[in-house]
């Protein structure tokens, strides 16, 4: 059993008076990978930023192999900087200087005092991990966007850090490099045995790359997956309440709640049909589909455009019986009570 590497208790972070991140605990074991979700401001990257003592919290406990690290009074900042770099973070947008790709390379070996023929092995072995050997001597402007990103995480890999943090990191690649990086994640993990927690918005990645994905929601860790999550505004009309989700797109909701807010619809509640379903339920929309995905158990994964992308899941046996397909005109349909709001 893997042994607990970082965890967190009670820890609040509190911007402008609005409390951001709130999490009791969370432990994260040594060699495993985590995904953390959810939509924008939900506090994955303050999450990630105090993970990596880039940010402290305002309240509440890290621990690094079972040492609070803190705690002003048991750690001096040259203990805390000894410990930040046994980890290392790959932004978002990746930064890297006007100069070669050995020399980006090799900074951060530099200011810790590692010997040239190490810092060599180190920068030819990473190099190889992320598939681009041979590049020591290009420059940083020659990179295409999924290149620089690959640059970035060999960059993080000399360094060879226990924890390995990555913000959204395949935001900014094409397609083809998004399945590199995705191999290289795995590979990483797989081959180093690095702990990695990476943020990201596309669920299927992180159900592809995690050992457990983690859902945040208005800075809280919550149990539902966080398919069919929405932020709009919750209006009264006709004596019924609604959740406005765009200009054109109203749901049917049950709550004592206004203003704004989030929803949140299982995948698992929501009808799919050829035809209009004929029901009490008071949600009812007609699109197509725009995404199909085989998932375990033998169920698939269907995005339907209905002016938001709603997710459904249902069996591979009437997946084949109804005879779906990309562009095929569906019906969804959900009761106002499966709408859950937060």
């Amino acid at each position: 059993m893997s042994e607990v590497i970082l965890e967190v208790k009670n820890i609040k972070k509190t911007y402008d008076t609005k409390t951001v991140l709130d999490i009791d605990y969370f432990s994260f074991s040594e060699g495993k990978v985590y995904a953390l979700v959810g939509p924008n401001g939900s506090g994955k990257t303050t999450f990630l930023n105090i993970l990596n003592l880039l940010d402290k919290p305002d309240e509440g406990q890290i621990f690094f192999w079972g040492q609070e690290i803190n705690n002003k009074e048991s750690n001096s900042n040259s203990d805390i900087l000894k410990i930040r770099r046994r980890m290392t973070l790959v932004n978002q947008d990746p930064f890297l200087f006007h100069s070669t790709v050995y020399d980006n390379l090799a900074y951060g070996l530099k200011i810790r005092g590692i010997p040239p023929q190490v810092q060599q092995e180190r920068i030819r072995g990473a190099l190889n991990k992320v598939g681009l050997p041979g590049f020591e001597n290009r420059k940083a402007y020659q990179l295409s966007g999924g290149e620089a990103q690959r640059v970035v995480i060999a960059r993080a890999l000399v360094l060879e850090p226990e924890i390995l943090f990555l913000d959204e990191p395949t935001a900014n690649v094409d397609q083809r490099h998004l399945e590199i990086v995705e191999k290289i994640i795995q590979k990483i993990n797989e081959e180093l045995k690095t702990t990695v927690i990476l943020t990201t918005h596309d669920l299927s990645q992180a159900y592809r790359l995690a050992e457990e994905v983690i859902s945040l929601l208005e800075g809280k860790i919550i149990r539902e997956v966080p398919e069919n999550i929405f932020r709009g505004e919750l209006i009264e009309e006709n004596g019924r309440k609604w959740f406005k989700v765009t200009e054109d797109l109203k749901l049917a909701v049950v709550t004592e709640k206004v203003g704004l807010a989030y929803l949140y619809i299982d995948p698992r509640d929501i009808i799919l049909s050829y035809q209009h379903f004929q029901s009490s339920a008071r949600n009812s929309f007609s699109g197509r589909i725009v995404k199909i995905a085989e998932q375990q158990n033998h169920l698939v994964r269907l995005e339907v455009e209905v002016g938001v992308r709603l997710i459904t899941i249902i069996t591979k046996e009437s997946f084949q019986k109804m005879g779906l397909n990309l562009g095929s005109k569906v019906y969804l349909t959900f009761k106002a009570s499966a709408v859950k709001i937060y």
